[in-house]
This record gives C-alpha cells, structure tokens and sequence, in this order.
C-alpha cells in the first residue's frame, strides 16, 4: 500500500482548499492511499500551487470538470417490469445502486482531488435510437465527463460517443462492435467477439450435452452476436447445433419455445436474453418435462431476486460470471456490501450480480478519473484508461486485466454456478474458472 510523504500530503490538502473551498476541509484530505489507480504528482501538485499563487483555479474550462464536481452520466436499458425504486425486479437499478455505493464511498473520503462525484441518467428502454439520443444528451448539454453503460441497446449510440472521443465503462457490453472502438473500455470481454472461446461449448459438454440450441432476443443485433458466438463455441467442443432460436423482447411465448426445442432435438439450452425471460425459459422446459441435459444463461441470470419468480423449477441450471462470486466471501466482497448498506440502502438486502457490476464499473472509471491528473479532461481520461495495464476491482475478478490491451485482448474466464435443490440459491460448479481456448476457425 502506497504511503505517501507528508509534505506531498499537505501540498494536496492545500489544494483541495484552495481549488474547491469545502468547509473544513482540513478535515478530510483526499487521499490516494489503498486505492486503485494511485499516484506520486508531487511535480504536478507543485506546479497547480504555483498557477494557483498567480492567479486562482488553474484548470482550463471542459466537459463535465469544474472547482467542486466531476459530472458522469449512466446510459442504462430499464426493465418494464421495474418501477421507481425497484431494485429487486430490475438489473439496471441493481447496477445502479452498485455505481451509488463505489461513488458514495469514494465522495466520503473527499472525492477526486476534492471534486464530488456526480452523475445524471438517461434510460433507453432497450431502443437503439433512444440510446443514441441519451448518449447526445447526456455529453452535450449533459456535460459529461465520462459514460457509465448498461445498456441492451449501445450499438444505437455507439458510433456518435466513439466519434466525440467520450470515455465509456460498459458494464454490459452489448455492441458487437464495442471492441473496435478505443473509447470504451470493460473489466469484461464482450461475449459476442470474434474470435469466439471454447468456454461455453467446452462447459456444456462437459455436463452431457451433445445438441445444443441457442436462444436470443428478436430485434437485439447484441444478444443474437452472443448466440452466434455460442454457436461457433458449442462447435469446437465438439457438439452440433440443433436451433438457433429467437424470443420476443415482451412475455415469454413457453409453449411454443417448447415446441421448437422438442422439434429440433436439442438435450440443451444456453440462452442470452434479459434474466426474467431465462427463468421463463427454465419454467417452461420443467413443466413440460423436456428432460433437457443442460440449461445455461449469461451472467445477468446470477440473481436470486429474478430466480425467486421460478423457485425450484430452475433447480439445476446453470450460469456463468466473470468476477468472483458472492459465494466466495471474500474481504472485497465485505467491502462492497458495507458500502451498499451506507450508500444504497435500498438494495442491500437483495444485492445481486448486477450490483457488482455496477460497482466494478464505476471503480474501473474511477482509475482513470484518478489518474487522468488535477484537471481531468476527456482525452486525458481516456490516455489513463489506455494505459492501465493491471486492474483487479480491488480483488473482485477472478485474475488481473490488461486494459490497455483492449477489449479484444480479454480473456474470456468464467466461474459456472449451478442452482441448488431449493430453487433459491448457487453453488460454483468447480473450485477454479473455466477458461475456454480460442476458436480459430470461424
């Protein structure tokens, strides 16, 4: 843990007093001290008190950047099924409440350079053209520093955020074309990229499966690049594919999913279609006692709130994630449940996956925000973010990650859990991830 001089510390604390004016800010002094993404600018620190000698606040005017706040905006897709406060029915609120604990711990010990941490949200109900109408929104007269995302829909705004140059940190990484643009940035790598892993295919195969169909969402480009690169898994561990199926984004229509699984033959399922509508699926196939080998969803299904409406009829599928699981108890974990109860009450008591995510998320804009200097800008943020070559959400992945790398550099690693007996909780499948190989051949 780094221990900075004290001199060093004083030149800060001076700083932030001078710069921001907080009252009794000889309080609480900013610190870089056990986290992530920490710095030694004593240089820099000595030239902003000399500026400041000269002639007051030193940073140039820029989006997003002011002497008392850091604005950032959430783009995220909203449940119908989740109304105002709905944390439990909604993963977008879920994640939410994990970017309000990461930023109200951090807001609590003095902000960035004494700056407070803020942001404004603009939901786009899962519609491509709303996403690229938040995304103006929330970076033009929204002022913007950086882009938090969520979003089912992010292939709509991706192209205008790419082009302007605005720093994103996708929690879910939806846009087939995210690992192309060098302003987004993920602890996780999309799982609709080619090259596709073996992970998947290798996984179901291991618990029996031989025929696997694939399950996406219609009129989602997102889920249905996810499904196609299962595909191309499924085949290099050896299994055929039997359906490549699409459900509407609304209810789900079970008994003709059922049908169409029957018809093709498939002893298994993996899915990438929002968590409510998996355990429709799970609900489904059970009553109709397909007897299927393996039903698989993405990591958005690691929810015992949206695993409640199916109970013991999802006993026995199966998930994946790609940070360490709740199960594991871990002293990061502690961490991130302490700052839920103080920072977002609301969900402590249902905490998800999708919580950690958010947490994750904004910890991992928060890296860059803390190293992009004392007057952060969006070109100094994203060089911050370019150049971080290790990053652990402080011990929550499941190993370390390059982000300068890339997307496209990310190992695809996941931890499978398997829904107990009683329909309420998981257990890992194995003591250590599975990771897949590359699929050379498309």
């Amino acid at each position: 843990m780094r221990r900075h001089r004290r001199s060093h510390a004083a030149a800060r604390a001076v700083i932030t007093c001078v710069l921001v004016a907080v009252t009794g800010c000889g309080a609480h002094e900013t610190s870089d001290t056990g986290q992530p993404g920490g710095r030694d600018d004593t240089a820099v620190t000595k030239s902003l008190l000399r500026q400041v000698a000269q002639g007051g606040y030193p940073c140039a005017t820029t989006p997003g950047v002011d002497r008392d706040t850091i604005r950032l905006g959430m783009v995220y897709s909203g449940s119908p099924s989740g109304g105002p406060g709905d944390t439990g029915g909604d993963p977008s609120a879920q994640f939410r409440a994990g970017v309000d604990a990461r930023l109200g711990e951090q807001n609590a010990l003095g902000g960035v350079d004494g700056r407070r941490l803020t942001y404004r949200i603009e939901d786009d109900h899962g519609i491509p053209t709303r996403n690229a109408a938040a995304g103006r929104s929330l970076t033009g007269a929204g002022d913007a520093l950086g882009i938090l995302r969520f979003s089912s829909a992010s292939v709509g705004g991706a192209p205008e955020l790419a082009a302007a140059a605005v720093p994103v940190v996708d929690g879910h990484v939806s846009d087939p074309g995210a690992a192309t643009r060098t302003n987004v940035f993920s602890y996780s790598r999309p799982m609709g990229m080619s090259p596709a892993s073996s992970g998947w295919g290798d996984f179901l195969y291991s618990r029996g499966a031989r025929r696997v169909a694939t399950v996406a969402v219609q009129l989602s480009d997102g889920t249905q690049a996810m499904a196609a690169a299962a595909q191309r898994s499924a085949r290099a561990a050896g299994m055929r594919v039997a359906a490549s199926l699409l459900v509407s984004p609304g209810p789900l229509d079970g008994e003709r999913l059922v049908e169409q699984i029957r018809a093709a033959d498939a002893d298994s399922v993996i899915a990438f279609v929002p968590a409510p509508t998996f355990y429709a699926i799970a609900t489904a196939t059970h009553n109709a006692a397909l007897g299927l080998t393996a039903i698989l969803g993405d990591q958005t299904t690691y929810s015992k709130n949206e695993l409640a409406a199916a109970g013991t009829r999802a006993a026995g599928v199966y998930t994946f994630v790609d940070y360490a699981p709740f199960e594991l108890a871990t002293p990061a974990h502690q961490r991130f449940r302490t700052a839920l109860t103080t920072y977002a009450p609301q969900a402590a008591t249902l905490a998800d996956g999708n919580a950690l995510i958010g947490w994750i998320s904004a910890d991992l804009l928060l890296t860059g925000v803390r190293a992009a200097g004392p007057c952060p800008t969006r070109a100094a943020l994203l060089t911050a973010l370019r150049t971080l070559d290790h990053y652990d959400a402080g011990g929550l992945l499941l190993a370390p990650i390059n982000p300068a790398k890339g997307l496209a550099a990310a190992t695809a690693c996941y931890d499978y859990l398997r829904v107990n007996k009683d329909g309420a909780t998981f257990t890992p499948v194995a003591a250590t991830p599975r990771c897949g190989r590359t699929v050379t051949t498309e």
